[in-house]
């Protein structure tokens, strides 16, 4: 199955939403960064300054010439295993913090950090160490002093530090996906009302998109309404040029049909009168669904059909019934909906026995309206050709057989149909669909 297109606000969301997550995650990475170098540097200052510290304490023994270191034996360095150690480094001697004990610092095995001057080691006790190296001079001697300290204290600044950007960040994605949110439906909602508007004028209850969507829609909506009231002029043209095409060869049609020569000639007489026909149905044809759409009230227009059909059929004194309700609207050109109700109420006035049926309502977002009549009705193969253009079943009927086909194509024209079944009253009962 084809993958479902996104619309312009799914395509405006996800971009919003990419462009959120790019800049939020991006951002911070920068800001981690950028505060680990800092607490990385802050740790190196420290340590250079107790680095500086041990290298003052330490001097050359006199009487034998090796190097000690005068400190205080209560301070970090003085406490065993505690965290904090130096270890100098000179040819054949070694000398370490009292913390470290009998232990020593495996720094030809330090791990640079980064582009940093500090180094990771392992400590005593198998806890990671953070420190640096340092070359200095003991009373003219060379040597390396090593200074390391815990490196629990930057790993828990930073496990906290990233808690407090992932927080962050989720929260500043959140707010950024909302204002992409916000934004792309306040943006389109000039698109909406111009839809909206359009969807009016679609069904007649508007006759113009009109203007008030903003400096880059007005032009649209101007240009639609440019062509809307085009297209009505050509509509309209065309109409009057069918109805006048009409009346032009109804006539000497009519001149030719009652010529006594034509008379005598059966054929000629029917191809005449196919003629005429023909002229009936493409006339009703061409204006339908061109005309001004607006709201119909359903049962006002029946009740004045039926008043037409009473007269038209009154010497047959035919009990004619309605049932429609009185809220019940179509929107469409009035003009149709006559054509196509005319068309159906005269069939059922001259097959009908005795009585007529007309009842009507709403069914799944479609206007449904029934006619039943209690006459002979059709049989199975009879309904499958009914709506064959000038199929008639009874020529003791009066009619051209062109009702049904013109109400068929007048309702196709509005997405509607109609279906010919038998009926309750023994007859037929003729149902037009046509979409609320």
């Amino acid at each position: 199955m084809p993958s479902k297109r996104l619309g312009l606000a799914g395509r405006l969301f996800i971009l919003g939403a990419v462009a959120a997550l790019l800049i939020s995650t991006l951002g911070g990475s920068i800001l981690r960064q950028s505060v680990r170098d800092s607490l990385l540097n802050s740790h190196q200052q420290r340590l250079e300054e107790k680095l500086e510290r041990i290298h003052a304490g330490l001097f050359r023994a006199p009487e034998d010439g090796q190097i000690r270191w005068l400190g205080r034996g209560n301070d970090e360095f003085g406490r065993i295993f505690s965290g904090w150690y130096w270890q100098l480094e000179q040819a054949q001697t070694l000398l370490t913090s009292r913390s470290l004990w009998d232990s020593r610092l495996l720094t030809a095995e330090a791990v640079s950090i980064g582009d940093s001057p500090l180094q990771r080691v392992a400590g005593p006790q198998d806890q990671s160490l953070i420190g640096i190296a340092q070359a200095i001079e003991v009373d003219g001697q060379p040597a390396t002093l090593h200074l390391y300290g815990p490196a629990e204290e930057i790993g828990t600044a930073l496990d906290r530090l990233d808690r407090i950007l992932f927080t962050t960040q989720l929260g500043l994605l959140a707010g950024l996906l909302l204002t992409s949110a916000i934004q792309v439906r306040l943006g389109l909602r000039p698109l909406r009302r111009l839809r909206e508007r359009l969807g009016r004028v679609r069904e007649g209850r508007e006759e113009s998109v009109g203007k008030g969507y903003g400096p880059e829609l007005d032009p649209l909506a101007g240009e639609l309404d440019e062509v809307l009231a085009r297209n009505a002029r050509i509509v309209e043209r065309a109409r009057g040029h069918a109805a006048d095409l009409s009346h032009a060869l109804k006539k000497p049609l009519s001149v030719l049909h009652a010529e006594r020569s034509i008379q005598e000639h059966p054929l000629l007489q029917q191809q005449v009168s196919n003629m005429t026909q023909l002229i009936d149905r493409h006339l009703a044809r061409a204006g339908s669904g061109a005309g001004i759409i607006r709201a119909i009230v359903v049962g006002e227009r029946v009740a004045a059909l039926l008043t037409l059909m009473q007269r038209l059929h009154g010497s047959r004194a035919l009990d004619w019934q309605q049932n429609i309700p009185a809220d019940l609207h179509w929107r469409g050109e009035a003009t149709d909906f006559e054509e196509m109700l005319g068309n159906l109420l005269d069939n059922a006035g001259k097959w009908a026995t005795s009585q007529i049926r007309i009842g009507a309502g709403i069914e799944d977002s479609n206007l449904v309206i029934d006619i039943d009549d209690d006459g002979p009705g059709m049989s199975p193969a009879q309904l499958q050709a009914s709506m064959r253009r000038g199929q008639r079943f009874d020529e003791t009927v009066e009619g051209s057989g062109l009702g049904l086909v013109i109400t068929r194509d007048i309702a196709g024209t509005y997405g509607g149909e109609i279906v010919l079944s038998a009926s309750s009253l023994g007859g037929l009962r003729a149902r037009l669909r046509l979409p609320a």
